[in-house]
């Protein structure tokens, strides 16, 4: 039949043409992985804040054997934690087309390895008292705080997210809230742990999304 007979049948395709992957160049596996390692980092960063309690029960040998175990620990944590988050960002900018993350993650990136650093080769010195590097130290924190709450502001402007997307988006705001403010330091560490928990839901809600 002519294509402009009013009696002909009408031409459809019997197929949809193929969807492009939106999670193009990731991998099932490769998203439980980081999963997995987001998981185990939490867990990590959750021993470490326990070590952190008991040495005021230990002997001063004991607490000296466990600084130098949390030390080659947080280093190790703190290289993993750079890592997984450059991985998220790529992740959420491809998955939601979201923008605005590269500043904020980049200077995260940046201040978890100059704290790091100082971390693992002053130690106990950063707090012997008021010095210059104690005030070069907390500042770097504070900063890094102000650094995590504008991360969750901008995960929260991402379009239709994972609900664990958004549940790390607010983690980060009330920890970067808590650890700028210096005084809550340490109320700090339970909801960036919770942010940890969160980011590996979200990588499994990912490598979901690709069974």
């Amino acid at each position: 039949m002519q294509p402009d007979n009013p009696f002909s049948a009408p031409q459809v395709e019997l197929l949809d043409a193929p969807m492009q992957p939106v999670l193009a160049g990731w991998s099932r596996r490769q998203l439980q992985v980081l999963a997995m390692l987001a998981l185990v980092a939490t867990l990590g960063n959750a021993v470490l804040v326990l070590l952190m309690f008991a040495s005021a029960w230990l002997s001063d040998s004991e607490v000296a054997a466990l600084t130098r175990y949390s030390d080659w620990m947080s280093a190790v944590l703190v290289l993993v934690g750079c890592y997984l988050l450059m991985r998220f960002k790529a992740l959420i900018e491809q998955r939601f087309a979201a923008s605005g993350l590269g500043k904020p993650v980049w200077l995260l990136v940046g201040l978890s390895l100059i704290l790091g650093m100082m971390d693992f080769w002053l130690g106990a010195r950063l707090f012997e008292g008021l010095n210059p590097i104690t005030l070069v130290y907390i500042a770097l924190l504070v900063l890094m705080g102000g650094s995590m709450v504008w991360l969750g502001v901008r995960l929260l402007r991402v379009s239709v997210p994972y609900p664990s997307l958004r549940v790390m988006a607010w983690m980060n705001i009330v920890g970067g809230v808590l650890l700028a403010s210096v005084v809550f330091i340490v109320l700090s560490m339970l909801p960036l742990l919770a942010s940890g928990v969160a980011m590996a839901l979200v990588f499994l809600r990912a490598a979901r999304e690709l069974d």
